[in-house]
Formats: C-alpha cells, structure tokens, sequence
C-alpha cells in the first residue's frame, strides 16, 4: 500500500517503449466506455445521450436556483448591516474583530468537514477500478487525479466567491469592495480543500488536523473577544454636512468589515490560496493513500444506493470505523455492578475523548444560541451598538442553537443505536425493553445536562460583561433550554434504529411540479432534524404568553416519541 500511496516508484520506470501515456490511456478507455454504452442503448431502446440531458438538467437548475441562493443568502447578511448616526472617522473595531472571529470559524468548520470528507472517500476520490488499472504502478497519482484535483479548485472558488460576494453585498458595500471579497474568498476557500486532501495521506494527515484544530481554537478565542469588547462606531470616509456647513455627523452603511484595508487582505488571501492549489495539484495526489480512497469511495457510493432505496443504515459506515484513542480505559467495577448499561455506555464515552470534547463545544455553542434566542422574550436587546445584539432574540438563533444540540447529542447517544442493533433488541440482558431504553438514555441526559450547564456559565459571562444582552435573571430563556434538550433526547430515542424507510413513502405523490415521493423520503431521513427545528420554532414564535401551554404540548409529544420507539424495539 505504501507503494500505492506514493507512486510505487512508478514515474521513473520508464520501459521499452511499450508504456502508454496516461492521457492516450484514458482517451481509449473513455472510447471504448462510449462504444459499449451506445451498444446497450440499441440493444435496450434507451436514448445513449441520457447523461448529457442529466448534465444539461444539473446545469439548468444552478442557472434557476442559484441567484435565488445567492440572494436568500444576501437577505440573511443584512443583519450585518449597520446604519447609524457616527461621527467621522471613527474605526470600528470590534466589527472587524467579527468578521476575523467569523471567518476562523467558517474556515474551520469547513476544515473539518474536510476531514469527514477525506475519511468517506475525498475530495481527491479514486475507484477501486482505478486503484486496480491506474493507481498500481501503472501511472503516476498526479497525472490521474489531476483533471479532478482541478476541478475541486475551481468548485471551491466558485463557493468562496459565491458566499463571499453574498455576505458583503448583503452588509453594504460597494460593487469593488464586494468583488475584493469575492477574491477573498475564493482564495481562502481553497484552505479546507488542501486540509481534506492532506488527510488523505498519510505523512501529512496529523498536520490537517493539527490546522482544523488551530482554526477552530483561534476562532473560539477572536469570537469571545470580540463578543467582550464594547462597541464602536463604524467608519465613514467624508462627513455629512450639518445645517451650518460644517462637517457633522451623518447615518451611513458600515458594510461588512469598516476600516479594513482589503487591498492587504486581497494579497494575504492570494499567497494562502496560491500555496493551498500547488498542495492539491501538485505536491499531494502523489501522496494520496489510494487504496482506502477506495474504500471510502465504495463506503459512500453504497450508503447513497441505500438512501435512494430507502434504507439509511450505511450511512454511519461512511466514515469507517470510530477511532477509539481511550482503549486503556476500562469499566468501573462499582457502576459495572449496579447498572451495567450506564457502565457500557460512559466507557463508550471514554474510549472516544477527542469525539466528545468536540461534541461538547459543539452543544455549549448550541446551548449558548438557544438561550441568545430566548433572550428578547424577557428583556430588551442591550441595545443598538452591543455585538450580540444582531442574534438576541431572533429566530434563527434558537433554531441553529437546538440543531446543534441535536448534532452533538449523536455522540451522547452510542448505547441506544447499539441496543437498537441487535438482533433482537433488550435480550441480552434482562428487564423489559422500556427499562433497557431508560437505563440507555442516562448517560444522554447527564452529558447534556453539564453541556448546558457550561452554557449557561458563558452566557452568564458574556451578559456580565454586558455584551450579550440576555436577561438570565427571567425564566423564559432557561424554559426554552430545557424544553429543546427534552425534545432532543426523545427525538434521538424516536429515530435510534430505524433506518429502513416505511414502503408505502414511495408510493407516486402527484404534484402540478411533478412526483413529490422523494421529497417524502428525504423528510423521513431528516424526521428528527425537523421535529427539533420545528419546536425550537414554535417556542420562540410562541413568546412568553403560551409558554406554559407549548411545553405541556412538547412534554407530551416527547413522551409519544418515546412510546413510540419502545414499542418498535419490543416487536423487531
């Protein structure tokens, strides 16, 4: 493997002339694969330009729906926007903190969805057909991965641009300065590119995760930062004149980052890109462990045959098996006695710090939103120039709190995907199937308990720092907190298991756009997402007013998912 991995020493072991190059190569094969494919298509009576209608389909519904995103994705970045009477002059600091804080995080969160790609298969994906034929020795990595290597680069930029251009259009910039930060970011959008691909080797693999983890560390630290220094007023280039003729004050839009120079972040952006595209194109593919590329590769393309058939269970097996770096740890003999499922599921926890520290940031940062967004059902904002103003008390704050509180709660809740494995689940031990779910749901309940606990200590930081404009005095906002996690834990224990789709979901739904049954499935596959979303929804649109009658209708249907799930359990 070590051989594939880095060439096999194949580029240098040119022959008697009877060595095809690799472009000659793929031009027959691409041949021979057009020959037999129209071969078919008469046989069978199919049209052998399908492929070019789906390419032309693919392209026609980018041209549609992406001016639609872009500008959905302008609208939202309006609340970055500030239009205030300032005086002249005036550098706004704590926005071009944000925007450092924002875009560490973005990169880092990219990076790390990186890594995921890089562990189920990509971004520089390769087939085991192409491992066998290609990939063995028979031509060098690079000459194979690069079409694709290039493409991942120009895909990448398109993306940075795109959110780029989006978020400073949305905040209020001028035409040259949204095209300076589309240049930004597409340049920096090749960061988590290089991060993936690295991943895929081995030599370079702790170094990628050494970044993603610096990014995120750097962008934890500038966002408390930035969240703790006091607002300033943003900057204007000329002053408005006032009744006398003098230079006075005047209402202006700040855009995206005041005060910051983009010529000397353009060049920045530029030199970090440049390096990232000559990792991807040159310095890495020959690096690329090819072999479990295809192993990913094949893992991702079964678990998408399986989700459009219906049957979502290869999806957890998209990442290859967990790695366990806690393996010296044991079971506690004292727990191990009283209550052996809590016993399992807390080693489980222990075998896999690295995934449950990261879940744990992932749920105080989901904790600490929910609480911002609940946070103008009992005061005020803090006013118009604090930094957490632009989220207290919005929706979008409570929503994307408690979907990352339900993402986080999947490394919680190991013990009851494992009980809903077995063959034939609550037989290994004994006791009902109802007491093997509770004693399951424990170790859930405790983790998310301290989760918003730590939440609630940085919430009660920042709003004594008088940044966040909470009032964590009022009921309100820790109410909606306990109701999100209560909803998020019955929504775990509702969908533990049940992978495969109910048959009657594919059942044809005419609609005047067409058959309606795959959007079906997709909402069945995101059932738990959704539930969560929707009652974080509903408990701020709600207000304080119905709160006492919406957390007696969310107890409820928590206790019907939970019903629910036994009862599936007890008749697998």
């Amino acid at each position: 493997m070590a051989d594939r991995a880095h060439g096999g020493g194949a580029e240098g072991a040119v022959d008697d002339g009877t060595r095809v190059p690799y472009r000659r190569w793929r031009r027959w094969v691409r041949s021979l694969r057009r020959n037999t494919l129209r071969s078919r298509a008469a046989e069978s009576g199919h049209d052998p330009h399908d492929r070019v209608y789906l390419a032309y389909g693919v392209v026609l519904l980018g041209l549609v729906y992406g001016p639609i995103a872009w500008s959905a994705l302008a609208q939202a970045a309006s609340a970055l926007r500030t239009t205030e009477v300032v005086a002249a002059g005036v550098a706004d600091g704590p926005a071009v903190a944000r925007l450092v804080a924002g875009g560490l995080l973005a990169l880092g969160v990219a990076g790390a969805g990186a890594l995921a790609a890089a562990r189920a298969g990509g971004p520089l994906w390769a087939s085991r057909a192409e491992v066998t034929f290609a990939l063995s020795g028979q031509f060098p990595p690079r000459a194979v991965l690069r079409r694709r290597a290039a493409a991942l680069v120009a895909g990448a930029a398109i993306v940075g641009a795109f959110g780029a251009t989006a978020l400073a259009w949305g905040a209020g910039d001028d035409a040259a300065t949204v095209l300076a930060w589309g240049a930004c970011g597409a340049c920096l959008a090749q960061v988590p590119l290089a991060v993936g691909a690295a991943a895929q080797t081995p030599r370079w693999r702790r170094a990628a995760w050494t970044v993603v983890g610096l990014l995120l560390g750097l962008g934890g630290l500038a966002a408390l930062g930035a969240a703790l220094t006091p607002a300033a007023a943003p900057a204007i280039g000329v002053a408005c004149l006032g009744p006398d003729g003098d230079p006075a004050a005047c209402a202006v839009d700040a855009g995206l980052a005041p005060g910051l120079a983009t010529g000397g972040l353009l060049v920045g952006a530029g030199l970090v890109g440049l390096a990232c595209v000559l990792l991807v194109l040159v310095s890495l593919p020959d690096e690329v462990d090819v072999d479990a590329a295809a192993a990913g590769h094949r893992r991702t393309v079964a678990a998408v045959q399986g989700l459009a058939g219906g049957e979502s269970g290869a999806v957890a097996d998209v990442l290859g098996p967990s790695v366990l770096s806690g393996r010296r740890a044991t079971f506690w003999p004292s727990l191990l006695g009283r209550a052996p499922l809590v016993a399992r599921d807390l080693l489980g926890l222990r075998r896999r710090p690295g995934a449950l520290a990261g879940s744990a940031a992932v749920g105080v940062l989901g904790a600490l939103l929910v609480l911002l967004g609940g946070a103008a059902a009992s005061a005020p904002p803090a006013g118009p120039g604090a930094p957490g103003t632009a989220l207290a008390g919005t929706t979008l704050a409570a929503v994307v709190g408690a979907a990352l509180l339900y993402a986080a709660s999947a490394t919680w809740s190991g013990g009851l995907r494992a009980l809903a494995a077995q063959p034939e689940p609550g037989t290994l031990l004994p006791g009902r199937i109802g007491r093997q779910v509770a004693a399951h749901a424990v170790v859930p309940s405790v983790v998310a308990a301290v989760v918003t606990g730590l939440g609630v200590a940085v919430a009660t930081l920042l709003d004594a720092a008088g940044s966040a404009g909470l009032a964590l005095g009022a009921a309100v906002p820790g109410l909606v907190l306990v109701l999100v996690l209560v909803v998020v834990l019955a929504a775990r224990v509702w969908v533990a298991g049940a992978t495969s789709a109910p048959s009657g979901l594919f059942t044809p739904m005419s609609t005047p756009d067409g058959d309606a049954s795959m959007l079906v499935l997709g909402a069945w596959y995101l059932r738990g997402w959704l539930v969560v979303i929707g009652a974080a929804w509903l408990l701020h649109r709600a207000g304080p007013d119905a709160g006492l009658a919406l957390a007696v209708v969310l107890l409820a249907l928590a206790g019907v998912l939970v019903r629910s799930a036994v009862r599936r359990l007890a008749t697998a």
